[in-house]
């Protein structure tokens, strides 16, 4: 699906969800086409039209070399209840007292959870006046994102208690609604963002750590009493049952296209974008030997703004007064390089035929070279299509075997 403006598409499907019913979406893309820009466009959206969006970032709250279902639940606990209390919302106490010794009869012993509270208060200044549960929700992270043999031991507590911890959690998000609706908002919602970003790595099953996630523990996902919307690896979008475990077509925020997907003629619109990308950062005047360089950054870019940055740092290594056209190639080489080292021998025949088709094929092999960006898919109103980037071209391997 084409998805030109994300945040009016996500609130539009949110307006129209009737009360009592909650819109779950999934957004995705390549790392670094500006998802998170346009969350953030979303969550200011969301606000303006008194939705109380709550931008959630796994990435600060945990470790995402090693992810579950659990750790984002309680990652979405964590992330609402100190907004709230940034809104002077405060809820019973009651209910947070009866949460904060749950968690604390079934996670953490008081022996544990004091270790924890000392640690927190001397590396992060969170001391005996943030609330009890705040204290333990930011305990429990810690733990779940040290690494620590602790993090098994929690999921596997939360695992054997998740009815109760769902229930738990979702008393929680009722009586923040009712709430948050007196203050004259009209719903909450969740944006978790970063969550494309989590290591993948083929499972004995035949799943990947990406499909383990949002397929088999989607219902878990979905279990929360509120509108939520998850960022999603792009090598998802080749997987069969996503569409059975999430209904709406997943939104994907594409590649900027800079070419037609003949991959020859110029699309001058998306290639202008690029360029003042470039001059928003810098004078290009002064910072350039002659402006053809940033078209040159550009289009070896292939569309990505976060490559594009990268390679605009590379040029800058051993200028001096400017940057000339020897940093740029020098720059280039270098990405293709990196690139070049990801890509292994049995990826070659793949994508030659990505080169030449452009089309990914939907299996687990594509869906790794799409999550590396050794390979991109674009977009426009006539479908989609996919090539490889255009430094990976440079590779020894590749150089005299694919065309333009």
């Amino acid at each position: 699906m084409t998805c030109r403006s994300p945040s009016l598409t996500i609130t539009n499907n949110i307006r129209r969800t009737p009360r009592g019913y909650f819109h779950q979406q999934l957004v995705t893309g390549h790392r670094g086409c500006g998802k998170s820009t346009e969350l953030k466009r979303l969550q200011a959206h969301l606000r303006e039209t008194k939705y109380f969006a709550v931008y959630v970032d796994p990435e600060a709250l945990l470790d995402l070399g090693d992810v579950t279902y659990l750790d984002v639940l309680v990652a979405l606990t964590q992330e609402l209840e100190q907004a709230l209390r940034g809104e002077n919302i405060r809820l019973p106490p009651s209910l947070r007292e009866n949460l904060d010794q749950w968690f604390a009869n079934v996670i953490l012993t008081e022996e544990q959870r004091r270790d924890v509270e000392r640690a927190l208060e001397a590396d992060f200044g969170v001391g005996p006046q943030v609330p009890a549960l705040a204290r333990m929700l930011a305990a429990i992270t810690g733990q779940i994102r040290s690494g620590s043999y602790r993090r098994v031991e929690i999921r596997r507590q939360l695992e054997q208690n998740l009815r109760v911890f769902v229930q738990r959690l979702n008393e929680l998000v009722d009586d923040a609604r009712v709430r948050l609706t007196r203050k004259g908002w009209n719903d909450l919602v969740f944006i978790v963002d970063g969550l494309e970003k989590m290591h993948y790595a083929p499972l004995p099953d035949g799943q990947s750590t990406h499909s383990a996630l949002f397929v088999a523990h989607a219902e878990q996902l979905k279990s929360i009493h509120s509108h939520v919307i998850y960022t999603v690896p792009i090598s998802l979008v080749f997987n069969a049952n996503l569409g059975d475990a999430f209904p709406d077509p997943t939104l994907i925020i594409p590649m900027v296209k800079i070419t037609e997907p003949d991959g020859r003629t110029l699309y001058e619109p998306g290639r202008k974008a690029l360029f003042q990308v470039v001059a928003r950062r810098v004078d290009v005047a002064k910072v350039m030997e002659s402006e053809d360089l940033v078209w040159r950054l550009v289009e070896a870019s292939g569309g990505s703004v976060r490559d594009l940055m990268r390679l605009m740092r590379l040029a800058c290594y051993g200028a001096t007064d400017c940057i000339r056209a020897t940093h740029v190639e020098t720059a280039i080489r270098e990405l293709g390089r990196e690139y070049d080292r990801l890509m292994q021998d049995d990826d070659l025949d793949l994508l030659i035929f990505i080169a030449q088709e452009r089309r990914v094929p939907g299996n687990e092999r594509s869906a790794r070279l799409l999550h590396l960006r050794l390979v991109l898919e674009y977009q426009d109103d006539s479908g989609r299509w996919a090539n490889i980037h255009p430094a990976l071209r440079l590779s020894p391997r590749l150089k005299d075997r694919v065309g333009a």
